[in-house]
């Protein structure tokens, strides 16, 4: 999945002398009930603001969506039960959709539930020239079986089937995405699978995994994970098999996997991201 720019947490005291950020209170009775209070300044929100909350969670919403909002607000400050949470934007000022600061892999999954219904608009014009740019490095039978981890919408398994690869299989840990995969029309024959990656564990063996943003700083994954990560995904490849990411600030270690290429690629001007292929050995 995509990751446009990443932000360092709330509790960072410069980020908020530098970012406006907004106070809201939610009261948990017999649903959480969202009030809201007013900006960093002192002033009243404007009315026109308005709150959209994930209510499924006991504790607290896994995702805040606020719309109307000023593009330079990043984070929230709110108080549950008596108990302070911050959030923050994930992805972009551009999508105000707020995740907690101290957000566990579940509300991660919940947040992207709800970003499904806007990744398509938000994504493809970024991730469809990012994933040819990594198909015209590589050279592959149509027959190849073919795995993409972290697929989100199916945005980067359309260039494969447009190039004639006929054994594709999507894996996502969001239902949501899958399902909004499950309707293009270009995947109509390619296989889904709703699991995590970090548990990573199939029958089948492939000819090449790869992963748009899935391996990008520590959204996903912590850098103690990686070891066992990368071990469960150079398992699934057949000998000789190729692992291929774009958007990775983590590489698989040579004892592993041999590096072939890599270097740095423009996802939209201002902004250049890793990308990288391996072979297994």
């Amino acid at each position: 999945m995509m990751k446009i720019k990443n932000f360092q947490h709330a509790e960072n005291a410069r980020h908020f002398q530098a970012f406006k950020y907004i106070i809201i209170l939610i009261k948990k009775e017999d649903e959480m009930k969202v009030i809201i209070k007013h900006s960093y300044s002192g002033k009243e929100v404007p009315k026109s603001i308005r709150f959209v909350y994930e209510k499924t969670s006991k504790t607290r919403p896994a995702w805040i969506w606020v719309e109307n909002l000023p593009k330079d607000v990043m984070f929230l400050s709110t108080r549950i039960n008596g108990k302070i949470e911050h959030y923050r934007v994930y992805l972009s000022t551009e999508i105000p959709l707020f995740l907690p600061t101290t957000y566990t892999r579940e509300e991660m999954r919940r947040y992207y539930n709800k970003f499904a219904q806007i990744y398509d608009k938000e994504v493809e014009s970024k991730n469809l020239p990012a994933t040819k740019f990594l198909l015209n490095k590589i050279k592959l039978q149509k027959q190849s079986k073919i795995l993409d981890l972290g697929a989100g919408s199916g945005i980067s398994s359309i260039p494969f089937v447009e190039a004639g690869y006929t054994d594709i299989t999507l894996l996502d840990y969001s239902s949501k995405m899958l399902e909004t995969a499950k309707k293009k029309k270009e995947l109509k024959n390619c296989k889904f699978l709703c699991k995590d990656i970090a548990k990573l564990k199939l029958k089948d063996k492939f000819d090449l995994i790869f992963s748009l943003f899935s391996f990008a700083s520590k959204s996903y994954f912590d850098e103690k994970e990686m070891p066992n990560l990368w071990k469960k995904v150079v398992a699934h490849l057949k000998p000789n098999g190729i692992f291929m990411m774009l958007g990775n600030d983590f590489e698989p270690p040579k004892s592993l996997i041999k590096k072939v290429k890599g270097g740095w690629y423009e996802m939209f001007k201002g902004y250049k991201t890793q990308w990288y292929i391996g072979k297994k050995k």
